[in-house]
Formats: structure tokens, C-alpha cells, sequence
């Protein structure tokens, strides 16, 4: 992958996000802005943020960008990404201000215009927050932290459950506590891109992942998924049981579990016990529910064995 660059993700970027406290509980709307420019003379990458919602963030930090990865070098975001294609990036890193660890997966859209990004923020082992983001390129180059007055610290009684402003907190919509959108029957494909250990490009799948209702529908339903063209491990059908905030297997040949947020983003871990595989794979939907980015890493044991990456879209089941 030597040579590759996330510049697709340069520009300047609004849009509004989901946020969810440690419980999976909606903590309330989070309003991002971030101005992506590259410097022209020394090749580093300069990002300002601003960021409102149950928490703050704003400020700016640096990337040196080395093709197939890129370094955090705050001083408001220190870490590591790595970049899995033009479109896409997987990081760890970690904000001084607000005293959090991050793992996030970023995808930019076919077309250059659309952001879909998952957040898992943590102290320590314990998680503090979801960030759930659709984000939009915007031609303007106002100033994304104008309204956000600093950042917020985050008191250590988050680690225990407890969420600043948790009386503030909004109203979750139905469909997103239902988990509509992504338990929705039907199915969804595409092609993804496969990835072997070292980083390189080993070619495309053709995925799908048809979701279908097994008995009622809704909180304590079940769901059956048959999963074909991984990429990685043999076609597959799971049942899982869902209360639309965690869904989870019972025995069989591909056992595990997944967190779900909002209806329309999860992360979680699943075994192929016949390919003696890891999946630990994240997705988030677009608002509209139509098509969803997924990034899925395959593990046997501690080692990375590949990834595969992509947009998948939703066909509805025929009634």
C-alpha cells in the first residue's frame, strides 16, 4: 500500500452526529466542523475542530501524512492511522483535553461529498462514548470552532456510568432505539476490497448480507443473517438474538456478539469456528438508511490474517 493517501478527506467538512454514553443510553445530538488543509511545502496535514454536543472538543492539531499511514502530532489529537484505501481510515489516538482514548473508522463515500464515521471512545478500558457522524463537504471555508467556547473536561465519574448533562439529554427517535435500520429485512452488497496481512491489495468480493426476521419483530426478536463472499471465511448463516442495543448468538459455527447504536451503527466480535477466525468488524449506515460503510478485520489468534472494506446498499425484502 506504500504510496497511498487519505486526500480525500481534505476539505472542510460539517455535519451532526449521534452521541451514546457507556451504557448504549442516547446522550444527545453532537455538532461537528472540521477545516482538513494540506500544507503545501512540508507535506504535514492541519485539522481545526470544533465539536458541541454532551462533551466539547475544539482546537487543532497535525497529521504527517506518510502514504500508507499517517501520525497525530497534536497538540488536540495525538495518535496513529492507518490508511486502508483513499477513502478510508482506522485509528487510535488519544484527545489531551477531554482525557480519552479513541478507536475510529472513517470512510469517505463514492463521490468525495459524504463522511460516514464511528467513534468508541474509552478511559482507560472503560467506555465513556459512542460518536455515530455523517458529515457533508462544504465549499465554505468559515472557521469550524466560531461557536465552541473550549473544550470540556470530562470528569473521571464518566468511567463509572455517569454522563455530564445527562438531564439535557435528548430524545432518541424510535426507529433509531429499534434498530430499524440495520435489522431491517432485506439485503445488503456490494463489492469489497480485500487486504492481505502485509497491506497488500489482494482484489475484490462480491458481498451480501441478507437479513431476515425469525419469529416477531422487534426488542427480543431474532434475526437470522446469511453472510456470502467474506473475502476471508466460508459462507455463513447466524441467528442472532437482538433487545435493538446488543445483539448476541447462541452455539453454532460462527458464535460472538455486537453492540449496536442508534439503530444504525454496530461493532462487535464474531468466530468462525470453521476457518479459526476473528472477525471484528464496525459498519455505520447513512441516515437514510440506504446503503452502509463496513470495515471488517479478520484475526486467527493475535495476528491480522486481512481486512475487507466497502459500501454496501439495502434492497428492502419483497412483500
Amino acid at each position: 500500500m506504500s504510496g497511498r493517501s487519505f486526500e480525500q478527506g481534505e476539505g472542510h467538512w460539517r455535519g451532526a452526529a449521534e452521541v451514546y454514553d457507556a451504557a448504549g443510553n442516547f446522550a444527545g445530538e453532537g455538532h461537528d466542523a472540521r477545516a482538513v488543509r494540506r500544507d503545501l511545502d512540508d507535506g504535514t496535514v492541519e485539522v481545526e475542530v470544533g465539536f458541541t454536543g454532551p462533551f466539547r472538543l475544539s482546537g487543532s492539531y497535525v497529521i504527517a501524512d506518510h502514504g500508507d499511514h499517517r501520525l497525530y502530532l497534536g497538540p488536540l489529537n495525538h495518535g496513529y492511522a492507518e490508511v486502508l484505501g483513499e477513502r478510508l481510515i482506522d485509528t487510535h489516538n488519544y484527545w489531551p483535553d477531554i482525557g480519552l482514548s479513541q478507536r475510529l473508522c472513517l470512510m469517505v463515500l463514492p463521490g468525495g461529498g459524504v463522511q460516514l464515521s464511528l467513534a468508541l471512545l474509552s478511559r482507560g478500558e472503560q467506555a465513556t462514548y459512542t460518536v455515530v457522524g455523517e458529515y457533508e463537504r462544504r465549499p465554505v471555508a468559515d472557521p469550524p470552532g466560531v461557536s465552541v467556547t473550549g473544550s470540556s473536561t470530562i470528569p473521571p465519574a464518566v468511567a463509572s456510568g455517569a454522563v455530564p448533562g445527562a438531564g439535557e439529554r435528548g430524545t432518541e427517535p424510535e426507529q433509531e432505539r429499534s434498530g430499524a435500520v440495520l435489522e431491517r429485512p432485506g439485503t445488503w452488497s456490494g463489492t469489497l476490497e480485500l487486504i492481505g496481512p502485509d497491506g497488500d491489495v489482494l482484489g475484490t468480493a462480491g458481498y451480501r448480507e441478507r437479513v431476515a426476521q425469525v419469529g416477531a419483530a422487534g426488542h427480543g426478536g431474532r434475526l437470522e443473517v446469511a453472510l456470502t463472499g467474506t473475502g476471508f471465511a466460508e459462507d455463513a448463516v447466524i441467528t442472532l438474538c437482538s433487545d435493538g442495543r446488543q445483539r448476541w448468538t447462541g452455539g453454532g459455527d460462527v458464535v460472538g456478539s455486537e453492540s449496536l447504536w442508534g439503530g444504525r451503527a454496530l461493532a462487535g466480535t464474531l468466530l468462525f469456528g470453521r476457518d479459526r477466525l476473528r472477525l471484528w468488524r464496525r459498519e455505520v449506515a447513512r441516515r437514510d438508511g440506504s446503503a452502509k460503510g463496513v470495515l471488517h478485520m479478520w484475526y486467527r489468534g493475535g495476528t491480522r490474517v486481512g481486512v475487507a472494506h466497502g459500501v454496501l446498499e439495502f434492497a428492502p425484502e419483497d412483500r
